[in-house]
């Protein structure tokens, strides 16, 4: 019978994996801590809400819409003018708490992280939308990470994992949470969470990532 074990990594292979993993993040930075794909869950629950508000509400999240297609253009003041006025009008209800998503989301994408982090960081507090909160602690912590305040990113993470410890994007957290770990000099620390990563998701994508980018390879018995 195969199962995975997590290979147990030394002192000197933490060192590598840190200096690894920081030539990793000057190469790549923009895909491994890039909010970006996000906004597609922002979009199919979009779909689910239009079907079930009334028509003033409908017409608003045609207006987050037109103002994503704003923000794909380039024309960002534009896309941001059409969603403060849906969060003025609506700033207690779902379709107010998703146009503040979408404005988080487009500040981000301009490198506006302080911006962003503000925004993710209402959206947890007000607790008003259960369904994109959790997309806001994986927000948070990705601004706070381009911000350098790594302590608040692995706050941000950690708090993703505490609540949401079975959800789809545990795994990529749990990466992003060792990658800060190792940027900040928490080795050990970031040895630890990839060894989780790899216990808790076998044969993912993102335990694969470790292993391709650590040599930290799972055997079998």
């Amino acid at each position: 019978m195969n199962k995975f074990e997590t290979k147990s990594f030394s002192q000197v292979e933490i060192q590598k994996m840190a200096a690894d993993s920081i030539l990793w993040l000057k190469e790549r930075w923009q895909s491994a801590a890039s909010a970006a794909g996000i906004i597609i869950v922002f979009g199919a629950l979009g779909i689910y809400f239009i079907s079930n508000y009334n028509t003033t509400k409908k017409l608003s999240w045609e207006k987050i819409s037109y103002a994503q297609g704003y923000a794909s253009q380039g024309m960002t003041a534009q896309a941001m003018q059409i969603l403060d006025d849906v969060i003025s009008k609506y700033s207690n209800s779902d379709v107010g708490q998703y146009a503040k998503f979408a404005k988080a989301d487009i500040s981000f994408r301009a490198k506006n992280y302080n911006v962003a982090a503000g925004l993710y960081q209402e959206m947890i507090n007000n607790n008003k939308s259960k369904d994109i909160i959790l997309f806001a602690y994986s927000g948070l912590g990705y601004s706070k990470e381009n911000m350098g305040d790594y302590q608040g990113a692995i706050a941000s993470y950690k708090g993703f994992l505490e609540k949401y410890p079975n959800h789809y994007l545990a795994a990529r957290i749990y990466d992003s949470l060792a990658r800060v770990y190792l940027i900040s000099g928490s080795s050990q620390l970031a040895k630890e969470t990839y060894e989780k990563l790899m216990t808790l998701f076998p044969g993912t994508y993102w335990s694969a990532e470790v292993q391709k980018n650590f040599g930290a390879q799972p055997q079998t018995k």
